[in-house]
C-alpha cells in the first residue's frame, strides 16, 4: 500500500540532489523519490530551502546516520520490500487501469480526431464561404463606409444647419418676446387710449345728442317759420296776384279808355277837320282838349307801365323769397340727415374700438 510523502522524504531527496551537484526542484525531487504530487512536494521543498542556510553552518547536518542493528535493519528491509512489492502491485494495477483509460481515451480521441477532421473540412468549406462572404462584406463595408462618410458629411451639414436654425430660432424667440413685450405695451396703451376714447366718445356723444336735439328744435322752429313764411308768401303772392289782376284790369280799362280817347280824338279830329272853318277859338279849344286827352292818355300809359313794373318787381321778390326759403329748408333737412347718421356712425365706431 502506497504511503504519502513526508517532509523527511523530500529533505532526503533534496540533500541527495545537492550532494550530486544538482539544484533541487519539485520535478527532480519527485523523480528522486519516485512518487508524489507537486502540491505535496512544494511546501516541504520550501521548508528545506529555508533551513538550508542554518544546516550549511552545522558540519554534522549532512553526516551519515548512525548504524542500525542488523535485526532491526533486516526487519526494516523486509517491511520495506513487502511495502515496496505491495506498492508496485498497486502501481501496476493503477498503470493497467490507467492504460485501459488511456486506450478508451485514445479511441475517444480518435473518434474526436475524425470528428475534428470532418469539422476541419467543414470549417475549411465554411472558411471559403466566409472568405467569399468576407469579400462581399468588405465590398459592402466599403460602400457602407462611403455612404457613412457621405452621411457623416450630411450630418455635419445638418448639424451646421441645425445650429443655424437653432440660432435663428433663438433670434426669432427673442424677436417674438420683444414683439410680445411691445404688443403687451401697445395693448396696455390701446386699452388706455380706448378707455380715453370711450370716455371722450361718451362726452362727444352726449354733446352730439344735445346738439342734435338743439338742431332738431331749431329745425322744428325753422320749419314753423318756413311754414309761416310760406303761408305769408302765399298770402303775399295772392295779394300780388290780386294786385296784378287789378293792375291788368286797370291796364285793360286804361287801354279801353285810351282806345275810347283815341276814338274821341279821331272824332274830334274829324270834327276839327269838319269844323276847321269854325274859327280859331273852336280850333284852339279843340287843340286844348286834344292836348288834355293826350296828357290823360300819356298818364294812363305811364300808370299802366308803373303797374307792370311793380307787378314784375313783386313777382321777382316772390320768386326770390320762395327760392331762399326752399334753399334754407333743403340745407336744414340735409344737415339733420347728415348729423343723424354721422352721430350713429361715430357711436358705432367708438363701440367697435
Amino acid at each position: 500500500m502506497a504511503t504519502g510523502i513526508t517532509e523527511t522524504d523530500v529533505w532526503t531527496a533534496a540533500d541527495a540532489l545537492l550532494l550530486e551537484g544538482a539544484r533541487p526542484t519539485i520535478e527532480r525531487v519527485r523523480q528522486k523519490i519516485g512518487r508524489g504530487s507537486p502540491n505535496t512536494v512544494s511546501p516541504h521543498l520550501e521548508t528545506w530551502f529555508r533551513a538550508l542556510g542554518a544546516r550549511i553552518k552545522d558540519p554534522g547536518a549532512f553526516a551519515a546516520a548512525p548504524a542500525i542493528p542488523d535485526p532491526i535493519a533486516q526487519a526494516a528491509a523486509h517491511f520495506w520490500e513487502t511495502a515496496l512489492a505491495e506498492a508496485r502491485a498497486e502501481q501496476a494495477e493503477t498503470y493497467r487501469r490507467r492504460w485501459a483509460e488511456l486506450a478508451e481515451e485514445g479511441e475517444r480521441l480518435a473518434a474526436d480526431a475524425e470528428q475534428l477532421q470532418q469539422r476541419e473540412i467543414q470549417l475549411a468549406n465554411r472558411e471559403l464561404d466566409l472568405q467569399e462572404g468576407l469579400k462581399v462584406a468588405t465590398a459592402q463595408l466599403a460602400a457602407t463606409e462611403d455612404r457613412l462618410r457621405a452621411a457623416e458629411q450630411q450630418m455635419r451639414q445638418r448639424d451646421d444647419q441645425l445650429k443655424q436654425s437653432q440660432q435663428q430660432l433663438e433670434d426669432a424667440r427673442s424677436a417674438v418676446q420683444t414683439l410680445l413685450t411691445e404688443a403687451e405695451t401697445m395693448r396696455s396703451l390701446h386699452a388706455q387710449a380706448l378707455e380715453a376714447t370711450e370716455t371722450r366718445h361718451a362726452a362727444h356723444e352726449r354733446r352730439w345728442l344735445n346738439e342734435l336735439d338743439g338742431e332738431r328744435s331749431a329745425v322744428k322752429k325753422l320749419q314753423v317759420r318756413l311754414d309761416e313764411a310760406l303761408i305769408a308768401s302765399q298770402r303775399q303772392a295772392a295779394q300780388l296776384q290780386t294786385a296784378l289782376t287789378e293792375a291788368q284790369e286797370g291796364k285793360r280799362a286804361a287801354e279801353q279808355g285810351a282806345q275810347a280817347l283815341r276814338g274821341e280824338i279821331a272824332v274830334v279830329q274829324q270834327r276839327l277837320l269838319a269844323a276847321d272853318r269854325a274859327g280859331s277859338d273852336a280850333l284852339a279849344a279843340a287843340r286844348q282838349r286834344e292836348a288834355a286827352l293826350a296828357s290823360r292818355l300819356d298818364a294812363a300809359d305811364a300808370q299802366s307801365a308803373s303797374l307792370l313794373t311793380q307787378l314784375s318787381q313783386k313777382d321777382g321778390q316772390l320768386a326770390e323769397l320762395t327760392r331762399h326759403l326752399m334753399v334754407l329748408a333743403s340745407e336744414k333737412a340735409a344737415a339733420v340727415a347728415s348729423e343723424g347718421p354721422a352721430a350713429a356712425d361715430s357711436s358705432a365706431d367708438a363701440r367697435a374700438e
